[in-house]
């Protein structure tokens, strides 16, 4: 199932999200990407120069950190142990950011580090995640699990390969 997994990564994840794929490392405009722009937006020019300045005399000085009108499109490996999912952490598994935003979860608490090998996230219900995490509600400003709509009409069997493949990475 991995195997045919990968053959739907290359098709539909690698040009983002592959090591050398064309757009991987790179700004997607938010416009584009949609999802919640509330990091951004603080992220401003003046909190990057900041930044920057902070390592003034030292010398592991910072000079990187920009302000951007996107994201940045990570190369996904290990990504099966970086959940909750999307810059803001908005989305709990890769199953579920699989699914057209109005089927994501609203609610759920993160934070309980129990993995969930079915959904390739981590448990994000129940007792312990409640006694464990902190609750999300997508529904508040910068909380929004909205966008990144790539992949969610893929055919049910083609996202069950691609999450088997996803755990390789």
């Amino acid at each position: 199932l991995a195997d045919t997994g990968a053959s739907v990564f290359a098709a539909n994840c690698a040009q983002c999200h592959a090591p050398g794929g064309a757009r991987t490392g790179t700004i997607i405009p938010q416009t584009e990407v949609g999802t919640d722009r509330h990091r951004m937006d603080m992220w401003t020019t003046s909190a990057a120069t900041a930044y920057n300045a902070y390592g003034e005399g030292r010398s592991w000085k910072f000079s990187n950190f920009r302000h951007t009108d996107g994201y940045v499109a990570m190369p996904h490996d290990g990504l099966w142990l970086t959940g909750p999912f999307l810059h803001n952490g908005s989305v709990p598994s890769l199953a579920d950011l699989l699914e057209p935003v109005a089927a994501r979860p609203k609610q759920f608490w993160r934070g309980y580090d129990v993995y969930d090998p079915v959904r390739v996230g981590f448990v994000t219900t129940g007792p312990e995640a409640q006694r464990e995490g902190t609750f999300l509600d997508t529904s508040l400003p910068g909380n929004s699990n909205a966008g990144h709509t790539y992949g969610t009409e893929l055919p049910a069997a083609s996202k069950r390969a691609l999450l088997e493949y996803m755990k390789t990475l």
